[in-house]
């Protein structure tokens, strides 16, 4: 049972290298024999072939009520359901990190690794102090993956469900923050960002061990990026005004306080009017 849920950090060593993947314009799982796959609303879902059915159906199952959280059975929001697709990002299941390493195999190439390397080296770039440049130029040309571990994923509907947290990375990293950049985008002064900081008791690019006393976030993996912290953050702010997070308060409170509607609209309401503007579609 995990009381702090987090992106892994290998999630975020996978995006250096999934980044650069020649794709197609289309959410596409890479061709590996007898991958498993299913589709929701056009977002791809692969499973390694040793994954269990039910695995992959459960993902399923999630991104569906994501994507169509009203479930009327049509996406919420097209045009971030497009952007995310038409990158060729998809979500994926695995068994272990054996299986992240093959699927990584086949999800980029080489070519388009001297493709970093030239243009890194151009700008100067390192990964450890520029990741977030980095990604944000390969990763809407070439897409990412996120994926979930089976032994993290909770079929129980009574407790919390990693493979919510996942998904809706997927959706709001490679969707959201990709269609309204200004708004979503996973840099410095965009407004999700602008609320981040408020909510941290100032700008912080690393994630800092310790933050001021009135802080309402306090994200402390300090191999998170800017861009990490502002998917974290989203992801937190979405499902609390859900009222997804109301019985984990004190599973979460080392990371999050506002864990309720109630308390969103009270301490943070900028965040709450930003979120459920009926333009952007994530309350309906």
């Amino acid at each position: 049972m995990l009381t702090k849920v987090v992106l892994r950090p290998t999630i975020y060593v996978v995006f250096f290298l999934l980044i650069f993947v020649v794709k197609p314009a289309i959410s596409k799982c890479p061709n590996i024999k007898d991958i498993k796959i299913v589709k929701s609303f056009g977002i791809e879902i692969c499973a390694m072939p040793n994954v269990a059915d039910k695995y992959l159906n459960h993902a399923k199952k999630i991104m569906d009520k994501l994507v169509d959280y009203n479930n009327d059975g049509e996406v919420d929001n097209q045009k971030v359901i497009d952007k995310l697709i038409s990158t060729g990002s998809v979500f994926a299941v695995f068994r272990n990190s054996k299986d992240e390493r093959n699927f990584e195999k086949y999800f980029y190439s080489d070519e388009v690794m001297e493709e970093m390397k030239d243009i890194m080296e151009q700008n100067g770039w390192d990964f450890e102090s520029d990741e977030d440049k980095i990604t944000s130029v390969f990763e809407p040309k070439y897409g990412t993956f996120l994926s979930v571990f089976t032994e993290e994923m909770n079929f129980n509907i009574k407790d919390w469900d990693p493979t919510i947290e996942e998904a809706l990375h997927l959706i709001t990293h490679m969707g959201y923050a990709q269609a309204y950049p200004n708004i979503f985008g996973q840099q410095r002064n965009s407004k999700i960002a602008k609320l981040m900081d408020e909510a941290r008791g100032g700008y912080f690019e690393k994630a800092q061990l310790r933050y001021p006393s009135d802080a309402y976030y306090t994200h402390d993996d300090v191999t998170c990026t800017y861009s990490c912290q502002i998917t974290e953050f989203t992801y937190w702010a979405i499902t609390s005004l859900r009222g997804q997070q109301a019985d984990r308060g004190k599973a979460i409170s080392d990371e999050w306080q506002l864990n309720t509607p109630e308390k969103i609209r009270s301490k943070a309401p900028k965040l709450e009017k930003l979120l459920t503007k009926d333009e952007y579609k994530i309350f309906l």
